[in-house]
């Protein structure tokens, strides 16, 4: 009996080292990659991005995913420890600085002009933190950081936070002198080619190791590159490319911007291909991101780098621009194909999902802000819950705030701007983001309760992490501060044409700004305060092409039908001798619900009673929906839930099965509507037993059957009858 007992233990101590799930992780993020800068949601005119949407395509893209912060290191800190910039301390990129503060510090005092003060930021990542990375190498993970780093040069760079390399082990913020060779900032990095970019390099940088350490055990790489970040340079050829595409009606239309992103794709193409030369697709979860939105800020001659268009604001700011990013997780097993999830996510859900689904212990006493999200991706639910950024600070970019907080909660966002009110102590707007995507009604008045409720959320949080707050500034001289500035830009990042003075005013409305298919639109503008000769122009640039009945100052369109939501935007460009304005407006269209397909790949199933055949199959759903499926059999008394994970089934006919042949369905269901295929399997039965062993019976295991397991298991049983044998 114990040794019964024992031998049992061996054979479950083996099945986890059996277990298909992945154990590898990339963790790609962009770096101020916006929202709309890919085709990931819906296709883009202007930028190419043709090996993130393919790879988007392998697993589940999130439309509501959102970074912790609208800046970069704040937003990488929170990746690294699961934790809020308002807990780990790191509050805005001044990370450069030459003091070494590992703690944010309150101020209690502040410039007169000024009615609060600014914490100051912690200026490096605390070593003693039990980073991602960190735990991983506790399990024997090889680990890798590849690209930007920005949380504090040696001894607080990636190789103290757990790496085993850091390439190019450079602290800045940005690839100082550009990202063609050679590069300054690297200098340990020969070119393989002249001009070459620096984030293909990377790419092959890791694709070598990966080669490499792949066989020596299961590795963590942070391809981190530098992409899009400032200074803006690309290769000659792709601005030429580039250049000759652009609109003046597309919002987003820089040449060298589009042609940054092409190169950033580029590199991804060769990250990916790493795995798929080594043959490890299947054994490592891919995690893609941004560490805020699009830079909509700095000038490129005459427009902005990009535009996060509907969505108000970009990096830097606390709308959502600021932080709502393209993001996508390929989890082999877990994610299927091809789907999307509307689930609010945040970056710092990132680090307990990650270290669950590798079946690692969250670290004791190292408090987490995330949740494990895996749910999310087999098609369940999680517990609704607070997505908070802190972002204490005040750069005078295009709707800047003073230092202020954000929650977003139940479809609503409450943002906290801390002693900014005028006849109320803090400044608040509320937003309905079911409605209000572009967040221009501020409700906070209106909806005073909900304001309330979020607003205690907030505080609630706040105060438990510890964070260092802005404080009432002590020193403020009544009426110095002018709140008109608000949300005006520093001249420096006002376009050429925003500089012109005039009163020429143009208003746009539309009849819906959320439609179904069959709906019909009107937009209708008005150019106010003319100087001589006016006019306006539009054009479409967003969205699936629509027919347009138009007068002088009104057009109407029908909605279409689309699959997944989309955008339908149309820009105008208004001028008179004076001044040129150009605006924007954008209807989003409702899915309309299509069942999805199942089609059966085998041309003819033949089985012999006792064996198992493999069918084949392909599911497709045109919505991106989640699905299930079913397979169901009266004549072979079967009826369970299929991986949809996998292309392949496995059907066991039994020895008993004396008939000519077997039915089975297979229903594909994505909640609402389901699609069907019936097939027929001719069954024979075997040849009579003779000495010879028949082979013929064994069991197909496509499927996941117990013929991977049994050979391990005989070995343990052998071992285990070898072992006692001679303790006997």
């Amino acid at each position: 009996m114990h040794k019964a007992f024992i031998f049992f233990g061996l054979l479950v101590l083996c099945m986890p080292a059996l277990s298909q799930q992945p154990k590898n992780v990339i963790f790609i993020l962009a770096d101020d990659l916006g929202w709309n800068d890919t085709s990931i949601y819906q296709p883009n005119k202007f930028y190419e991005t043709p090996n993130i949407d393919a790879l988007a395509q392998k697993g589940m893209t999130f439309t509501h995913a959102f970074s912790n912060s609208p800046l970069c290191s704040p937003t990488r800190a929170s990746i690294l420890t699961g934790q809020t910039p308002a807990r780990h301390n790191i509050l805005n990129p001044n990370i450069n600085n030459t003091a070494v503060r590992l703690t944010a510090l309150e101020q209690s005092a502040g410039p007169s002009d000024q009615p609060a003060t600014t914490p100051l930021t912690a200026t490096r990542l605390d070593t003693s933190l039990p980073t991602l990375a960190k735990v991983l190498k506790t399990k024997n993970y090889q680990t890798a950081h590849f690209g930007k780093w920005h949380l504090g040069a040696s001894p607080y760079s990636a190789l103290e936070h757990g790496f085993d390399i850091d390439i190019p082990h450079f602290s800045g913020p940005s690839p100082t002198g550009g990202y063609l060779a050679p590069w300054s900032f690297a200098p340990n990095l020969e070119p393989d080619i002249p001009l070459e970019h620096i984030d293909m390099r990377l790419a092959k940088e890791a694709k070598q190791w990966i080669a490499e350490t792949h066989a020596n055990g299961p590795f963590f790489v942070n391809f981190w590159p530098f992409s899009v970040h400032a200074p803006f340079s690309a290769k000659a050829d792709y601005v030429t490319y580039f250049r000759e595409k652009r609109s003046p009606f597309n919002s987003q239309r820089s040449a060298t911007y589009a042609a940054m992103i092409k190169h950033f794709d580029d590199a991804i193409g060769i990250l990916y291909s790493a795995l798929v030369n080594a043959g490890i697709e299947k054994d490592t979860i891919i995690v893609f991101t941004s560490d805020n939105g699009g830079n909509m800020y700095d000038v490129l001659g005459e427009i902005h780098p990009t535009s996060n268009f509907p969505l108000r604001g970009g990096k830097a700011t606390q709308y959502s621009g600021g932080n709502r990013v393209p993001t996508f997780i390929i989890w082999p097993g877990l994610t299927q194909k091809n789907t999307i999830s509307e689930t609010p996510i945040q970056t710092v859900d990132f680090y307990p999902t990650l270290l669950r689904g590798l079946n690692i212990d969250l670290p004791n006493e190292h408090l987490i802000d995330g949740t494990d999200i895996r749910p999310i991706l087999t098609g369940d639910t999680i517990d609704m819950r607070p997505i908070i950024t802190y972002y204490p600070t005040m750069p005078r970019i295009p709707d800047w705030l003073p230092p202020s907080a954000t929650i977003m909660y139940d479809g609503w966002k409450l943002i906290k701007t801390f002693f900014y009110g005028e006849g109320e102590p803090h400044r608040h707007a509320l937003y309905n983001m079911v409605d209000d995507i572009d967040e221009t009604v501020n409700l906070a008045n209106a909806a005073t309760d909900k304001r309330d409720e979020l607003d205690s959320l907030l505080t609630s949080y706040l105060m438990l992490s510890g964070a260092a707050l802005p404080l009432q500034n002590p020193d403020y001289q009544q009426g110095a501060f002018n709140f008109d500035s608000i949300g005006n830009s520093a001249s420096k990042y006002r376009l050429p044409e925003d500089r012109v003075s005039s009163k020429l005013t143009l208003n746009i409305n539309a009849s819906r700004r959320q439609a179904s298919a069959g709906d019909k639109i009107t937009l209708s503008w008005e150019l106010l305060n003319t100087e001589g000769k006016s006019q306006v122009d539009y054009q479409q640039f967003m969205g699936p092409d629509i027919s347009v009945e138009a007068t002088r100052d009104r057009l109407s369109f029908i909605a279409p039908v689309v699959s997944t939501s989309q955008f339908i935007s149309f820009a105008f460009i208004a001028q008179d001798s004076v001044k040129t304005i150009r605006k924007q407006i954008a209807v989003q269209i409702l899915p309309v619900n299509s069942p999805p397909t199942i089609r059966i790949l085998n041309n003819s199933l033949s089985a012999t009673a006792g064996s198992s055949v493999s069918i084949e199959y392909k599911l497709s759903d045109t919505n991106k929906d989640l699905l299930s499926l079913q397979a169901v059999s009266a004549s072979l008394s079967l009826n369970e839930a299929v991986d949809v994970t996998q292309s392949t089934y496995g059907v066991s006919i039994p020895k008993s099965f004396s008939g000519k042949e077997a039915s089975l369905k297979l229903t594909v269901s994505d909640g609402d509507t389901t699609d069907s295929e019936t097939l027929i399997i001719s069954v024979s039965q075997p040849k009579a037993e003779s000495n010879t062993p028949d082979n013929s019976s064994t069991p197909d295991t496509s499927n996941g059957g117990s013929i991977f397991w049994s050979i391990p298991v005989l070995w343990i049983f052998l071992r285990a009858r070898s072992y006692f044998g001679s303790k006997a």
